[in-house]
């Protein structure tokens, strides 16, 4: 073949490459998100296995080049790609199921290796052996093949924006698993081509004798580490970001893909053939970004665009400086193998470091704002003529009075005065060090250290931190806030409010008081007749539901979360499950999966309240979910299910669910409003509710409920199948709101009723 056809060849096998890499992800997380429910450990651990795959095939590749020759390294590699077609088409094995009574993190990474280990793994060596086999080839930019790295990235990108957009809405699983694995036999013939290309240049013993090497390109000990931080920084970046960005200012489900599409296309831009932008460039913008970050924690409160905005375009600068210094240092070809390698070992230590370290040994979340000061350190690193650690008394002194104005803004955050002109001076200051590599990463790590990103309280004020902890769920707070009130935050999300008023201590509040959709459905369930009730609520938050009480009521609550159980049952916190009354249980486990074990026809009320922030668990809202609800209550119960939400359209979601099973679906909201007598507010709130019971049905319709509302484009959603795309904005939940009385009208209502 002429030498014209080797790019396009190489480019396209290494693109779909990276497509499939990046596509099977998200699709085998999907699989078996129904099976292990709780989405934080599905992910985490999935990403945690992805990345111990990918360091795994990039071994391969590395060892496999340094001990083999080219032909030989071919067949390996073509032999490999044809075995592991055995795994296909991806599915979860019959039979599978997870353990009841341990954790089952050993469980899933058993799975995904015995289901998609294989093809993971020798898809991860694809990238790096490929461009070797180019770099052995006699094509004029054979010595410099790291341009391919742009083609892999590119295909990277390109399944990670497809699959929200297009894969997920219009293909269900079992048609994703055969298109990906049409995609993998397409590679097999594309490498099979890409071999016969390389094939007449592998006679050498080792393909690293076709590539000449000289002493002036030395890999030491101290470059290597240098790859791997500039590797690391960005992974830990990236998770960093994107947890503070959904947690702490909107918890948008899906906007971990602008991160992430990020962290893949500044790898395009770094390693393109010809720079796209000056790095020098690109490190002042990063130092300008950084100085405006701080003025933002410390000083401004913008609207949540704008924050985002802000993070995004920090962190895109933070890891396109990262990278670019990394291409800058990269070594020739010969070692292009071994640089693949500690790059994909920092990239894992950063995943690491966020997904196991920071949750386990850091209870204020500093991890985000150490990668940011780590990525300060890091600028100019591959250029050792610039940002030297040589510095003048007058800038150590100006390192040392931008400290000193911020820990005085902490004490007077009272005296606006005094804290804008300690902002001035911090800005002031930043800027003169910003071309002082050292003092400028330490003024920032010692500023962000104080000011943590990813410790906001939302604009939350508060007279009291009571008690914080972390765990693998998330930062929890439990703060005492002005009104009187005592609040329990899992990042800003509000779990559960209890007023400190001795009057109105068991007074249910925030979504659940009085007026709520919540109590109609104690109000219905009081009507019944007497005798023993059973109700299952999943999602226990603070235990507010337990002051519903009814003589020979009981609850059954189902918590992922054993911090939230500790919290709810300690008194020293809060008091609903101690002095309310009522007999109560507390099932720990995903609310999916361990009301599998009650009994069937057995609860009157099941309460669905487990969407623990604006990030929702697909799975619970299933029609296999809810089918297995509606099993598990008698004849004459009723679900209902909890979807106030700042960004999503739960209604339709389950109104096309209603619509399968053949029962309609109704929903109500109620504005917020005080409690009566009082001061105290209550949250707007949404809820939905089905029952096979066409008296309990009226009763809910005297109380203000209509049937539920469909929406355009809102299919149903399955174990197979579900759209997050399909139901952002909650457009059916405001019409809603927008339909409501004015707030005097209704307190005039109220006053003629009373």
């Amino acid at each position: 073949m002429k030498l014209h056809t080797y790019i396009p060849v190489y480019s396209l096998t290494l693109l779909l490459s990276a497509a499939l890499l990046f596509s099977v992800q998200p699709m085998f997380s999907k699989m078996v998100l129904p099976l292990l429910g709780g989405t934080p450990q599905v992910w985490n651990t999935a990403m945690l296995f992805f990345q111990i795959m990918l360091l795994g095939g990039y071994a391969y590749a590395h060892g496999t080049t340094k001990f083999l020759g080219i032909r030989a390294q071919a067949i390996l590699h073509l032999i490999l790609l044809c075995i592991f077609t055995i795994a296909l088409p991806i599915a979860i094995p019959d039979g599978w199921q997870p353990p009841v009574d341990k954790d089952p993190t050993l469980w899933q990474l058993s799975l995904m290796s015995i289901t998609i280990g294989g093809p993971f793994f020798v898809l991860a060596g694809s990238a790096p052996m490929l461009q070797r086999w180019f770099a052995a080839t006699n094509h004029k930019d054979a010595d410099n093949p790291y341009f391919l790295y742009g083609a892999s990235n590119l295909g990277s990108m390109t399944a990670l924006l497809s699959y929200p957009f297009i894969i997920e809405p219009l293909l269900n699983l079992p048609e994703q698993s055969g298109i990906w694995t049409g995609g993998y036999i397409g590679l097999i013939a594309l490498t099979l081509i890409a071999t016969i290309l390389v094939w007449k240049h592998g006679d050498k013993k080792s393909i690293q004798n076709k590539i000449p090497t000289t002493d002036s390109d030395p890999i030491t000990w101290s470059r290597r580490l240098l790859w791997i931080l500039l590797a690391f920084i960005p992974s830990s970046l990236m998770l960093g970001v994107t947890t503070y960005i959904t947690t702490d200012i909107a918890a948008v489900p899906l906007l971990w893909i602008i991160p992430l599409a990020l962290y893949v296309g500044t790898f395009i831009i770094a390693f393109a053939r010809k720079p796209l932008v000056p790095l020098n460039l690109v490190t002042f913008v990063q130092g300008i970004l950084i100085i405006a970050f701080i003025l933002v924690i410390i000083a401004l409160h913008p609207p949540p665009a704008v924050l985002i905005a802000l993070h995004i375009t920090l962190f895109f600068f933070c890891t396109l400086a990262c990278h670019m210094e990394l291409a800058t240092s990269r070594p020739t070809a010969r070692h292009l193998t071994e640089f693949y390698l500690l790059m994909s070992f920092g990239g894992a230590l950063g995943g690491m470091f966020n997904a196991l370290f920071a949750p386990n040994f850091l209870i204020v979340p500093l991890e985000y704002g150490m990668a940011l000061a780590a990525a300060c350190f890091m600028r100019f690193a591959s250029r050792p003529n610039q940002g030297k650690l040589q510095y003048s008394i007058k800038d150590i002194a100006i390192a040392l009075i931008a400290m000193a104005a911020t820990t005085i803004i902490l004490n007077v955050e009272e005296n606006k005065n005094i804290a804008v002109i300690m902002v001035i001076i911090i800005i002031i200051c930043l800027n003169f060090l910003l071309d002082k590599r050292w003092l400028f990463a330490i003024t920032v790590g010692f500023i962000l250290l104080l000011y943590p990103p990813g410790y906001s309280l939302g604009g939350l004020k508060y007279k009291a931190l009571v008690h914080q902890d972390r765990s693998f769920f998330g930062l929890i707070r439990i703060l005492d806030i002005h009104s009187n009130q005592r609040v329990l935050l899992h990042g800003i999300t509000n779990h559960g409010t209890q007023s400190l008023d001795e009057e109105y201590r068991l007074t249910p509040l925030s979504y659940y008081g009085p007026g709520s959709p919540l109590q109609d459905a104690f109000t219905v369930l009081n009507d019944r007749k007497a005798g023993p009730q059973n109700v299952a609520i999943v999602g226990l938050g603070i235990g507010v539901t337990a002051c519903y009480t009814k003589k020979e009521r009981h609850f059954d609550y189902y918590e992922i979360d054993p911090d939230v159980v500790r919290i709810a049952e300690n008194p020293e916190y809060f008091t609903f499950l101690s002095d309310c009354g009522s007999p109560y249980k507390v099932i720990l486990g995903d609310g999916r999966l361990t009301l599998k074990n009650a009994p069937d026809n057995h609860y009157d009320l099941i309460v669905l309240d487990a969407f623990s922030s604006d990030n929702i668990p697909a799975h619970l809202l299933t029609l296999e979910a809810t089918q297995l609800y509606l099993q598990k209550l008698n004849p004459d119960g009723a679900l209902v299910v909890h979807i106030s939400n700042h960004f999503l359209d739960l209604e339709p979601v389950l109104t096309q669910t209603s619509k399968k099973i053949g029962i309609q679906g109704y929903a109500r909201v109620v504005n917020a409003q005080f409690v009566p007598g009082t001061d105290i507010a209550t949250y707007p709130s949404h809820y939905f509710m089905i029952s096979k019971n066409p008296a309990l049905v009226n009763q809910f319709k005297d109380l203000g409920w209509s049937k539920a509302r469909s929406r355009e484009g809102v299919k149903l959603w399955t174990d197979q199948f579900s759209n997050i795309i399909s139901v952002f904005g909650n457009k059916i939940g405001q019409a809603r709101y927008d339909e409501l009385p004015p707030i005097e009208e209704r307190e005039r209502e109220q006053e003629e009723k009373q």
